[in-house]
C-alpha cells in the first residue's frame, strides 16, 4: 500500500506516532499555528488535530484530505458540514477520556464542597480566618443533577451514585430509558426539574447550537439556594456573566468551569476574582492514560479510513452512504 501523508497537528502521546509511523508518513507539528497548518495541508490524507480550527478554507487547500480525527470528544473546532461535503469523513475519540473527565468533575465537586481551594490559598498567603470559615458540605445524601447523558454524564453518574451514596437526577432528551436505568438515575422530563432538584449541577453536553447558552439567568434562577454548578463541557454553554452574577448575590454557593468562551481566560476574568470559584484550564480529560488512549485511538481511526475501512467512531457517517 503506499504510505499516505498523514498531518498531527498538535502535541499527542507518542504511542500514536508510533502507530502511524508504520504505516504512514508522518508530518509531525505539535507546536505549529494555525496559520503554518495552511502552508502544508496541501498533500495531506490524514489530519489528526486538538484544538486547532479546521475551517472549510482549510479543508477546501487540502484536495487529497480523507479523514479529519479529533483528539478528544468535542469536534466544535472542525467545519463538519464542509467536511462531509468533501466527502471527508470526521472522528472523534469519544471512549478514550470519560473515566478522567468523571473524576475531574468528582475532583471539582469535592472542592467545592470541602472549601479545599479557598483553605489551601488563605494557608499559602498566610491569611488563615476561623476554621468556621472553612465549613464545607458532604456529598453523602446529596443529589446530582446530570445534563447530559453520555458517557461522561452516566460514568460521573455511577461514581456519584455508587461511591459517594449520592441520588442522581439526569436530563437528556436524546438517550433511552434503559441507559437512565443502567446509569442509576431518575429521569427528569425538563431540565428546568434538574435545576430545581439538585444540589450539585453538572454539564455533559457536547456545544452545538441547541446547547449554545444553555444556562443563563433564567436557568440559574431555578437552581436551588446554595447549590453548586461545575461546567467541564464546552466554554459557551454557560453565560459566564450570570454565573458571576449568582455567585457574587449568593444565589448559588459556587462553581467551577475547565472550559471558558476565551480559552485561556485572562487573569482580570471577574469569576477568577472569586473566593467560591474554581478554575482549570480545560484539562478535565488531561490524564497520562487518557492522553495515550486518545492518541492510540487517534491513530488506529486514520490507519483504518486510509486502509479503505470503515473509521469505528465517524461523526458524519452520511459520507459512507
Amino acid at each position: 500500500m503506499e504510505r499516505r501523508k498523514v498531518i498531527i497537528a498538535e502535541h499527542i502521546h507518542p504511542v500514536g506516532l508510533e502507530i502511524l509511523q508504520r504505516e504512514a508518513e508522518l508530518l509531525y507539528l505539535p507546536d505549529v499555528p494555525d496559520s503554518q497548518l495552511a502552508d502544508v495541508i496541501g498533500e495531506a490524507h490524514g489530519l489528526g488535530v486538538r484544538v486547532v480550527c479546521v475551517t472549510a478554507e482549510l479543508i477546501a487547500k487540502a484536495p487529497g484530505l480523507r479523514i479529519i480525527a479529533k483528539h478528544g470528544v468535542g469536534y466544535d473546532n472542525i467545519d463538519v458540514v464542509a467536511a462531509t461535503a468533501r466527502g471527508i469523513v470526521v472522528v472523534n475519540t469519544p471512549k478514550a477520556n470519560s473515566v478522567s473527565v468523571a473524576e475531574h468533575i468528582l475532583s471539582l465537586m469535592l472542592c467545592l464542597a470541602n472549601r479545599i481551594c479557598v483553605a489551601n490559598a488563605d494557608l499559602k498567603l498566610g491569611r488563615f480566618r476561623t476554621r468556621e470559615d472553612y465549613v464545607g458540605v458532604e456529598l453523602g445524601g446529596k443529589t446530582l443533577g446530570v445534563i447530559g447523558l453520555g458517557r461522561i454524564g452516566s460514568e460521573t453518574a455511577r461514581k456519584c451514585r455508587s461511591g459517594l451514596g449520592m441520588a442522581v437526577i439526569a436530563y437528556d432528551p436524546y438517550v433511552s430509558a434503559e441507559k437512565f436505568e443502567l446509569a442509576g438515575c431518575t429521569r427528569a422530563g425538563t431540565l428546568s426539574r434538574v435545576l430545581e432538584e439538585a444540589d450539585f449541577v453538572i454539564l455533559c453536553v457536547p456545544f452545538t447550537s441547541e446547547t449554545a447558552g444553555m444556562i443563563g439567568s433564567r436557568e440559574i434562577s431555578w437552581m436551588k439556594p446554595g447549590s453548586y454548578l461545575i461546567n467541564t463541557a464546552r466554554g459557551g454553554i454557560v453565560d459566564e456573566a450570570a454565573v458571576y452574577r449568582s455567585l457574587t448575590d449568593g444565589k448559588i454557593a459556587a462553581a467551577a468551569m475547565d472550559v471558558f468562551v476565551k480559552e485561556p481566560p485572562t487573569p482580570e476574568h471577574p469569576l477568577l476574582s472569586l473566593d467560591n470559584f474554581i478554575a482549570t484550564p480545560h484539562v478535565g480529560g488531561a490524564t497520562k492514560e487518557a492522553m495515550r488512549r486518545m492518541a492510540t485511538d487517534l491513530a488506529g481511526e486514520i490507519l483504518r479510513v486510509l486502509r479503505g475501512e470503515r473509521p469505528l467512531n465517524p461523526v458524519n457517517p452520511e459520507v459512507y452512504e
